[in-house]
């Protein structure tokens, strides 16, 4: 069956418009990811880092709330207090991380489904702190301490050893105390934490020293 010319026109007219009306489909919106804060910190291997890790999920270039945010240790051996947060109204969402016991560098990875960027790596640095020792000594010489300051470990035992040969004595303001001597020594077991200032009575001006206790 052959079509009329004029037929064949007006279907050519009506395909042109229908393709043509393609061009007016409203764009999909463009979720993102990406880091807010708490990248690039350091802190003791085997310890929470001391601010939590941070992304900002946004649609349009405004803060989504409700979106799912997965995180991962990637390297490390960390671990993370939430694996899974939602972003609040402001578009955040946030978890704390835990490196890993051994020093060096931690990854961590933060999803967002669908979204660009995502997902987005965070690096940290572990570091190894030294603990404070189980013992200590202190000289007690002629109107001095040495050293003023010793810090010592919780249930820990500082011993002060008399060199000098005038009398001194090693007083707090509470717990054991050594008597006046000019030889000798004296010990004390530290079981609280804090700070014990200590002096010799006879010579106040000249022999003062602290004990830390962590």
């Amino acid at each position: 069956m052959i079509l009329p010319r004029s037929l064949v026109t007006i279907f050519i007219a009506l395909a042109a418009a229908a393709c043509g009306g393609d061009s007016g489909t409203e764009p999909q919106p463009q979720t993102t990811l990406a880091i807010s804060s708490g990248d690039a910190q350091s802190g003791p291997a085997g310890q929470a880092l001391a601010s939590p890790v941070v992304v900002r999920v946004t649609r349009d270039g405004a803060a989504l709330a409700g979106a799912s945010v997965s995180w991962t240790v990637q390297s490390g051996g960390g671990a993370v207090s939430q694996a899974t947060s939602p972003t609040g109204a402001d578009g955040l969402a946030s978890t704390t991380w835990t490196l890993g016991p051994d020093a060096g560098a931690n990854t961590l990875q933060a999803a967002a489904s669908g979204a660009n960027g995502s997902p987005v790596t965070f690096t940290a640095t572990g570091e190894l702190t030294t603990p404070p020792p189980t013992t200590a000594s202190v000289n007690v010489g002629d109107f001095f301490f040495d050293p003023t300051a010793t810090t010592i470990a919780l249930g820990g035992q500082v011993t002060w050893t008399w060199s000098g040969s005038a009398q001194h004595n090693v007083t707090f303001a509470s717990g054991s105390n050594s008597a006046t001597q000019a030889a000798g020594t004296f010990s004390r077991t530290f079981a609280t934490a804090g700070t014990f200032a200590y002096q010799c009575t006879l010579h106040p001006g000249s022999m003062q020293g602290t004990i830390t206790v962590e």
